[in-house]
């Protein structure tokens, strides 16, 4: 098997994406072009040309004389992600509906328990790398690398939301929603049911409706 050719761009891109993941960005979500530099041991090119990236990716501002910043989403932002985000991923389940395993649908109901027991610990960023890896557990076995592509491209948006900016109670609530809406997802893949699938992850899971809930 040849191994996909990544560049150095490439390396330093994922490790910008990493930073953002792990809230490892201070200074008011402001990254410091040296700061990669020197942890990486490369030049500034590599690292100006993978803020570029990221900025047309719509992950970051690139923000005049001033640098590149987190872009924060807001919620016509998150409207308009979710119009195209609801057919991919719909789309995506209904392909992988036939593709997964027993044992693949073993692992959304092992992440869909241990999604529920991050809420109930309020380990909120542990809770979206569980949603992160449910997700991923079906679309990446729809068959289609174009869609698997753009569907973890719009997914990035919504990296390193800020879950302090959402009451308590309220964070509790939308999450135990999400996740109720999870267990759905499980049922319609045990019932091999790939047009009801499609449906509500489409209209239910990522309606425009909840467009508020993801702006941060």
């Amino acid at each position: 098997m040849v191994s996909e050719y990544r560049s150095l761009k490439d390396h330093v891109y994922d490790y910008i994406v990493k930073m953002i993941d792990m809230d490892m960005i201070g200074n008011e979500g402001k990254l410091s072009e040296q700061h990669i530099c020197d942890a990486l041991d490369v030049s500034r090119t590599p690292v100006r040309e993978a803020l570029i990236q990221l900025a047309a990716d719509g992950y970051l501002e690139n923000i005049p004389r001033r640098g590149f910043f987190i872009k924060r989403i807001d919620e016509n932002s998150a409207r308009n992600i979710l119009e195209i985000m609801g057919p991919l991923e719909g789309r995506a389940a209904l392909l992988a509906c036939d593709q997964l395993s027993d044992e693949d649908i073993a692992q959304l109901q092992f992440l869909h328990g241990a999604m529920q027991l991050a809420i109930e610990k309020g380990l909120y960023t542990r809770y979206d790398e569980l949603q992160h890896d449910f997700h991923s557990c079906f679309v990446d076995k729809c068959g289609n690398d174009r869609l698997i592509a753009l569907i973890h491209q719009l997914n990035r948006s919504f990296m390193n939301r800020e879950y302090t900016s959402v009451a308590p109670d309220e964070l509790d609530r939308l999450l135990r929603k999400a996740n109720d809406e999870h267990a759905e997802i499980v049922r319609l893949f045990e019932q091999r049911d790939g047009a009801a699938l499609q449906r509500y992850i489409c209209d239910t899971h990522w309606s425009i409706d909840n467009a508020s809930s993801l702006a941060w």
